[in-house]
């Protein structure tokens, strides 16, 4: 757009070329200079998100286990300056700001000697409407642009987040230039004293279409204030949408002038390539059935999507948008919480409902799946996968991970493929992981399957990865005592660090009581804190056993080694008590060192027995999965839309162009004297036809395209339509994933957190990001005036949450790289 503003303003005004004023040649002109460039630097962007993913991905990891005593430096480019934006990011906005000024000068300055008859307001009033005008225009050609989730400056650094703030200020910069617009031809009028006549239906319906573009404008602005787009936030992506199309159709009645097409066409290809590509790739991929399960208890839902054959390559952070018909045509986003070389066909999500807000489309979807923690198939059509993630806080010595509830998963595939690496290379591991995680139940812990038991368990986890968990309020009633009891685990229960002594004991004790007896009538396991016995009908526990204060110590795993289980359960004996596990009938001995000088206390306990220590279940990385084979085969189908989407209209377009309507010049003659009626219809229709044609051409193949590469996937599966597998006929192919459509005779409670050979070690109380914060800085961990590019710290969850970990970051004066993984909208 600024290369084609340059050459546009040079060839017009300097070289003045009236062959330019010939629609055919300008059109030609437009071509060469803003709709190629525009084409193929997109097409150049979607080959390289394939590869530069992965190509990044691969150096940044490499970092894990590679030595280096050298300081790390954040660049010049990345360091973070006013109102904590990039120094990139503060250049892209100098750019969008010079443009915004050439954009009024011409249109302005080169007809300056035509103000004078005007008069001093008059004038000003005609100066100030056409350069806000045109600075408006020029607004509009680019806001569409910082929304693309594959874009062309992602091979600049940028990420998809960095982008959407300057989406957000060209809207309020389109606002004000329309408010100044207005301002300016009504001074104009009012000079000329044509108000009356200047905004009616019957002489002036251009500006009575131009109040209705400002109309919806106002709306599209109070929708977007924060507070309002956050509370509606699926009330305004469906009205944002429609009032943007209004406001497009509205201003091309305004202003039927050829150039407008000029302004949006581009934009408007970028975005609907964005947006059509990826959902016709992964109809052709994924199965249109997916499969979903509600723990009830803690509120999650698991879904799962599977594909005949592995997908396109996705990475740690990446995310996915998924739409539900039966819920509406919303598509919703979500981190995707599997690790794609363990399973190349299948992306894994935790999603958390919202009950309290019953008219939420989690909530929706959770009374869709919600049948006690049994599969259902769902209908569901996905968008994805994005990612525009940098990898390089991997380069840092210490990494230290703040997560709350569910955006854990948006660091499980991280964390596995760290693990991978290690596993895979011969060099020890360089860098240090702590995740520092907080849920509300003991029920919102189990519900990420055995993640949380493995990294706690797994030595090739716990050589580099340091887990402290959370837990702030105790369980819901019907959980404790109804029949998702099998989720009371033998957990090891530990004070936290913000619980108050003379709290605890309140807080938890009926916990505590409940938790026990349902443990001993079920499996007959201990509770930590407590001794255990063989038999425990021939030895009950008396009354001061059973409320027992819980010994007031965290448990943190300061060394990776320190803590391992048992056969069947894990036991703790404070102070160097010796404990017996209950089913072995093993004596293990497990102290606990008070003198920590953090606050906290280490376990050290006997290794146990091999088969528990998950080394028969390899690490897979994405070497092995052959992921660059993966991503070409799909880069290749990606361009080879792309470019139908591209060429299709725009041939269409350019071929209508060509045929001869009214005279050589076609359609009209515009050095030539017209009519007012001819010189509106002439430039309406010019301006009109190609942006609303080429948009509504686009989604009709776009559309199509989804429609038959669906059908492709189906027939490749030997099955006529999806129909088929709602009314039972797919039952005897064998090709599709799922025999059985109505509730699969499975009961995900046993997969997702009742395991057999232990549980996870939790902290009681809310977690205290200050003390947590202090800890690491007497550690020596990003003390005052350190580098900041040695330590990165990721707070993950609501933006309340994030904000509050932000706060004491800064607070602290934490010598740290903050990053922020929140799902505010």
């Amino acid at each position: 757009m600024w290369g084609w503003n340059l050459a546009d303003v040079y060839v017009t005004w300097i070289l003045n070329r009236d062959w330019l004023f010939f629609m055919n040649n300008r059109d030609y002109f437009v071509a060469v200079f803003l709709l190629l460039p525009s084409a193929v630097g997109h097409l150049a962007t979607i080959w390289g998100h394939y590869f530069r993913s992965e190509r990044e991905f691969q150096h940044s990891i490499a970092k894990v286990t590679t030595s280096d005593s050298v300081k790390r430096k954040i660049p010049l480019w990345e360091h973070h300056i006013w109102f904590g934006y990039t120094v990139k990011y503060w250049i892209l906005v100098s750019l969008v700001a010079i443009a915004s000024i050439v954009w009024p000068i011409q249109a302005t300055v080169p007809y300056r000697g035509e103000y004078g008859e005007y008069g001093v307001v008059g004038a000003m009033g005609l100066i100030l409407g056409s350069a806000s005008g045109s600075a408006m225009l020029g607004c509009c050609s680019l806001v569409l642009f910082f929304v693309l989730r594959r874009s062309m400056l992602h091979a600049l650094g940028f990420t998809y987040a960095e982008i959407l703030p300057l989406h957000r200020w060209l809207g309020v910069a389109i606002v004000v230039w329309a408010i100044l617009h207005t301002i300016g031809y009504l001074m104009y009028y009012i000079w000329d004293g044509s108000l009356s006549e200047g905004f009616n239906f019957d002489t002036a319906i251009a500006n009575v279409m131009g109040i209705f573009a400002f109309g919806f404008l106002l709306i599209l602005a109070i929708l977007s204030i924060p507070q309002v787009r956050r509370r509606f936030y699926t009330v305004f992506m469906s009205v944002h949408r429609i009032m943007t199309v209004l406001f497009i159709v509205c201003t091309i009645f305004h202003y039927p002038y050829y150039i407008l097409w000029y302004y949006f066409l581009p934009s408007i290809i970028l975005f609907l390539v964005d947006r059509f590509v990826p959902k016709v790739i992964q109809t052709r991929t994924l199965y249109p059935f997916v499969s979903c399960s509600l723990n009830d208890d803690a509120d999650i839902i698991k879904m799962t999507l599977t594909s005949p054959e592995p997908m396109k390559p996705y990475y740690p952070g990446d995310y996915i948008t998924v739409q539900v018909p039966e819920i509406g045509t919303f598509y919703h986003p979500f981190t995707v919480a599997s690790y794609w070389a363990e399973d190349p066909k299948s992306i894994t999500l935790f999603i958390r409902t919202y009950n309290e807000n019953k008219r939420s489309w989690t909530a929706a979807l959770g009374r869709l799946c919600g049948t006690e923690g049994r599969r259902v198939r769902i209908r569901a059509n996905v968008d994805g996968v994005f990612g525009d993630r940098r990898h390089d806080y991997l380069k840092s010595e210490v990494v230290v991970i703040f997560a709350a509830g569910v955006a854990v998963t948006t660091f499980m595939g991280l964390i596995r493929a760290v693990a991978a690496h290690i596993a895979s290379s011969s060099e020890p591991p360089r860098i240090r992981f702590h995740l520092i995680c907080t849920f509300r139940t003991r029920s919102e812990l189990h519900a990420y399957g055995s993640f949380l038991h493995q990294i706690t368990r797994d030595p090739r986890f716990t050589s580099w990865l340091h887990v402290e968990v959370y837990v702030s309020r105790p369980d819901k009633a019907k959980t404790l005592m109804g029949a998702h009891a099998h989720v009371i685990k033998n957990d090891i229960q530990v004070p936290g660090q913000s619980v108050k002594p003379e709290k605890k004991k309140k807080r938890f004790q009926s916990l505590r009581r409940a938790g026990t007896k349902i443990k001993r009538a079920l499996s007959g396991r201990a509770t930590a804190g407590s001794p255990t016995f063989p038999d425990e009908k021939a030895k009950p526990m008396n009354q001061s056993e059973k409320e027992a204060p819980i010994s007031p110590c965290v448990v943190t795993f300061s060394e990776g080694d320190n803590h391992t289980r048992g056969d069947s359960a894990d036991t703790v004996a404070l102070e160097g008590e010796i404990m017996k596990n209950p089913t072995s009938g093993k004596t293990e001995t497990t102290t606990v060192d008070s003198s920590n000088s953090s606050g906290s206390a280490d376990l050290k306990t006997k290794p146990s027995t091999r088969e528990m220590t998950y080394d028969s279940k390899r690490l897979p990385t994405f070497h092995d999965a052959q992921s660059t084979a993966v991503a070409t085969r799909f880069a290749k189908l990606d361009l080879t839309a792309s470019a139908i989407l591209f060429v299709v209209p725009l041939a269409l377009w350019y071929g209508l162009r060509a045929v001869i309507w009214e005279g050589s010049v076609h359609y009209c003659d515009v050095m030539t004297e017209m009519t007012r009626i001819q010189e509106k219809i002439c430039y309406g229709t010019y301006a009109f036809a190609p942006p609303v044609g080429h948009f509504i051409l686009f989604t009709a193949i776009g559309y199509f395209a989804m429609w038959f590469s669906r059908r492709t996937l189906l027939r490749s599966l030997k099955a006529c339509n999806p129909k088929d597998i709602e009314s039972g006929k797919h039952l005897e192919n064998k090709n599709l994933p799922y025999p059985y459509f109505d509730i699969e005779d499975e009961d995900l409670s046993v997969e997702d957190g009742n395991w057999d050979e232990g549980d996870v070690v939790y902290s009681t109380g809310r977690m205290d990001v200050k003390v947590v914060v202090d800890r690491f800085m007497d550690e020596g961990v990003g003390a005052v005036g350190g580098d900041i590019a040695l330590v990165t710290v990721f707070g993950g969850g609501p933006e309340g949450f994030v904000d509050h970990v932000e706060r004491q970051v800064k607070k602290s004066k934490w010598a740290v790289e903050f990053h922020r993984e929140t799902w505010a909208p």
